[in-house]
């Protein structure tokens, strides 16, 4: 009991130094003291640990701090500069890409020009226009096959084809080239025709038409829209050839023809939601007979 009091006095460090002096001489205090010893060196080395390990952190924290108050501006400057000339390159491209709508073989196709004005394209056909040209002011437009238009007032509005330009301010109008029948129609307001350096003006309701070498001013329409808007295409005394060809693109077919005149003239109108009503439109008029020889293809001859 004794040398455990000692013990306690000497781990609590209230020994005097006498009593020190003497329990320093007990086998007790050398077996003690190498355990107090071990526990000295243990504790040290745990809080040399935790030292080590908070300096560690600070310095991480410090770096960490140095690298977001410190940014690299010659990196941010070059990173800018090509955010910039990004935005400059995508504008260009942009603003020089050309627009494409095309209405595929039997079908129709609506689209709307940048200036609000609206068009609906027929069969086969393609209308096409740059970003650029429409930013400068330039309201024009290149089109191939048919198609019709419902002009927003405003600047000149041009209409480009292969055979003629149409020019107007506002308006309505259907304009149709295929090969070398041209026509144009009129239905609201005016418009210019520009075809072999000449100029022609149709007011509402007037058309011009050239076919097989000619052309001509032909004055009245019947509706105020052309008929293949509503699944109807009408003809005035067109050549037989051309009528076959609208058969075509209004029904994805291929046409043979045998002993029959391609240019007589033929006046009326075929369905084109009704391939079979269509055929009998057309045939029975001229006096012909149709049969066909696969799904695609259909032969029209002569009776």
């Amino acid at each position: 009991m004794e040398n455990e009091k000692n013990i306690l006095k000497w781990l609590n460090g209230e020994m005097s130094p006498l009593e020190l002096e003497a329990f320093k001489k007990t086998s007790d205090y050398k077996k003690y003291a190498q355990i107090a010893n071990y526990s000295t060196n243990l504790k040290t080395e745990q809080l040399d640990l935790t030292k080590s390990y908070a300096d560690l952190k600070t310095k991480l924290e410090e770096r960490t701090k140095s690298k977001l108050v410190t940014p690299n501006f010659k990196w941010m400057g070059a990173a800018a500069a090509a955010v910039v000339i990004l935005l400059f390159s995508t504008y260009f491209i942009f603003s020089e890409r050309q627009i494409d709508t095309v209405a595929k073989v039997a079908q129709t196709k609506q689209t709307q020009l940048p200036d609000a004005s609206d068009v609906l394209l027929n069969s086969e056909s393609r209308l096409s226009y740059t970003i650029k040209e429409w930013k400068k002011g330039n309201r024009e437009v290149n089109l191939e096959g048919e198609a019709f238009f419902k002009v927003t007032k405003g600047s000149d509005f041009k209409v480009t084809t292969t055979t003629g330009v149409v020019q107007v301010l506002g308006t309505q109008f259907n304009v149709r080239d295929h090969n070398d029948y041209f026509e144009v129609q009129c239905y609201e307001g005016r418009v210019r025709v520009t075809f072999n350096n000449q100029k022609i003006i149709l007011l509402s309701g007037e058309r011009y038409r050239f076919i097989n070498g000619s052309g001509e001013k032909i004055d009245g329409l019947a509706a105020k829209q052309p008929s293949w808007i509503t699944d109807e295409s009408n003809f005035d005394e067109v050549p037989v050839k051309y009528v076959i060809n609208e058969l075509e693109r209004k029904y994805d077919v291929k046409i043979t023809t045998e002993y029959i005149d391609l240019k007589q003239l033929f006046t009326g109108s075929f369905s084109t939601t009704d391939l079979e009503k269509a055929l009998k439109s057309v045939a029975i008029p001229l006096g012909l007979n149709f049969e066909y020889i696969g799904k695609k293809t259909i032969r029209l001859y002569a009776n």
